[in-house]
């Protein structure tokens, strides 16, 4: 009996706390994951507004488009982020413009600017989304 403790038991016990284990290592990865795809899109975002809202405080505006952004959204975002140059502001405005046209985005800027900020950057660059 000692022996199958061993042998099949010891590769049971080991089966049963991979199991345990695997799922809390998995959903860390993933987390990982995430923040990191947001961390680059939150760089693409701000890149374009930068590019495209000059002068203004892009955090507000970045924050609010992060938010509202789904995870495909999220992912092209990220990757725009890795072309690098002005490639950056070129690829994630199109994407940029999709989510702050949302109505919750929309909500999200007029919460969070200021009213001179906001006047700003409507004259600056809103009449082009």
């Amino acid at each position: 009996m000692a022996g199958l403790w061993h042998g099949r038991g010891a590769a049971r016990a080991g089966a049963i706390c991979l199991c345990l284990v695997l799922p809390a290592c998995v959903a860390g990865g993933q987390a990982v994951m995430q923040e990191t795809t947001r961390g680059l899109a939150r760089s693409a975002v701000n890149a374009a507004a930068q590019r495209y809202v000059p002068g203004v405080n892009v955090t507000p505006y970045t924050d609010c488009v992060i938010n509202n952004a789904s995870t495909g959204e999220l992912i092209q975002l990220a990757q725009a982020a890795s072309a690098g140059g002005q490639e950056i502001a070129t690829r994630a405005w199109p994407v940029v413009r999709t989510i702050a046209s949302r109505p919750e985005a929309t909500q999200c800027f007029v919460t969070t600017l200021s009213a001179g900020g906001m006047l700003a950057a409507q004259g600056a660059a809103f009449g082009g989304l």
